[in-house]
């Protein structure tokens, strides 16, 4: 194994140590190739920690501490290692990365949580410095989640017993943060009404008769696509004559400066087929025989540039809350088109609460929805069946009148 040793560079004045020589295993601390020191001995100490970390992959860690920030630097390296092996984009990677240093520096009383033994940290200050998160429940979850990857790594590792401390700590999302009037309006979707959705995408489709930006709108509406599906749509996976529209890729966050790349689409299931309806069928129809980008390799919502799309941000602003506008209804997300579409085919398939119902595995297929049960848990409360519950209100009052 190379080993690297210091060097005066007299133009800086400064004693630097260099991983970037020919054996040297690529450092994973995310503190470069090039050290900088201002003597001899911080730079000789700094290229015996490297030399000896060469055995462990370039993980600079004093494994013999067993702290939790040196877990977490094999954990880095660890998460850097299956993004090589492609088992995680980048993106995943480098919030994994955050969210497990964010809890380096939080404290127990005067004491760092870097600094302490993996083996010897318990539930309770898990608990404790969880609470000093000032962060919505789903980044308090993420974070709780990366923090069960380390101490799972650090186990591998011998570095701490079998129980993970993290898996014990149970993290309760607020329920009853919600003032009388937001209960009563419930969630937007509820609030939806459909006549309304139509007419918000014909004066969308209208607004921008020349481009596709609000055919756009109406796609994702009448689909159901992610964002990230629909703007890495090719014309090759849209069948234009049996009416199908054909999910194969997503875009996804990539390393670096927050490009964007297409690949495998969120989740396995999100490979699937969509029916299109007659009316957008038409419209698509149309806009390939005016697109300038109308090849099979095209993307059929692409940019004036021929790019796709980044962000959902530029139609969300732009042409969806314009139309929001023009109907008098109120400013809506992008993601919110999927719950419309979601909701509709609840409507239209009208299943049953019961899980076992086969509806429900048909619209979770059409959502591309890993398991039925997420699409029964978000859609479940558009069920509304009065001539079931006055049925059900009769016999029950036959049950306890009847007895008399």
């Amino acid at each position: 194994m190379t080993q690297v040793t210091p060097r005066y560079w007299k133009s800086i004045d400064r004693w630097v140590v260099k991983t970037t020589g020919k054996g040297v295993v690529r450092l994973a601390d995310g503190r470069g190739d090039v050290r900088k020191f201002r003597t001899k001995q911080e730079a000789e100490d700094a290229c015996a920690l490297i030399n000896a970390a060469q055995a462990t992959g370039g993980v600079i860690t004093d494994a013999s501490s067993g702290t939790f920030a040196a877990a977490v630097d094999l954990f880095d390296a660890y998460t850097a290692g299956r993004v090589d092996r492609k088992t995680i984009t980048p993106g995943h990677a480098r919030n994994l990365k955050t969210n497990a240093r964010s809890w380096i520096k939080k404290t127990v009383g005067d004491t760092q949580f870097g600094v302490l033994k993996v083996n010897k940290i318990s539930v309770t200050e898990i608990e404790f410095m969880l609470e000093q998160f000032n962060v919505a429940h789903k980044t308090k979850k993420e974070k709780l989640d990366a923090l069960k990857q380390v101490f799972d790594l650090a186990h591998k590792n011998k570095w701490c017993a079998a129980v993970n401390p993290a898996r014990l700590v149970k993290l309760e999302a607020p329920r009853y943060d919600m003032s009388e009037e937001e209960a009563e309006q419930g969630g937007v979707i509820e609030r939806f009404d459909v006549a309304e959705i139509a007419k918000l995408i014909e004066v969308a489709l209208e607004a921008d008769a020349d481009w596709c930006d609000g055919l756009a709108v109406s796609f994702a509406a009448q689909t159901g696509l992610r964002f990230g599906e629909q703007s890495a749509l090719k014309w090759k996976f849209v069948d234009l004559e049996t009416g199908q529209v054909h999910v194969r890729t997503g875009l996804r966050k990539a390393d670096g400066n927050g490009m964007v790349e297409a690949g495998l689409p969120k989740t396995s299931k999100a490979r699937r087929t969509v029916f299109l309806t007659p009316e957008l069928l038409s419209d698509l129809r149309q806009w390939k025989m005016r697109s300038p980008y109308s090849g099979d390799n095209d993307r059929v919502f692409a940019t004036r540039a021929g790019t796709w799309q980044v962000s959902s941000d530029n139609w969300r602003k732009r042409v969806l809350h314009a139309a929001c506008k023009a109907v008098g209804m109120g400013a809506i997300r992008w993601h919110d088109l999927r719950h419309f579409f979601a909701s509709l085919c609840v409507q239209l398939f009208d299943p049953s609460i019961d899980a076992d119902h086969a509806a429900w595995k048909t619209i979770a297929t059409y959502m591309g929805h890993k398991s039925d049960r997420t699409t029964r848990n978000l859609y479940v409360h558009w069920i509304d069946d009065p001539a079931r519950d006055a049925a059900i209100g009769a016999r029950f009052s036959e049950k306890l009148w009847g007895a008399k």
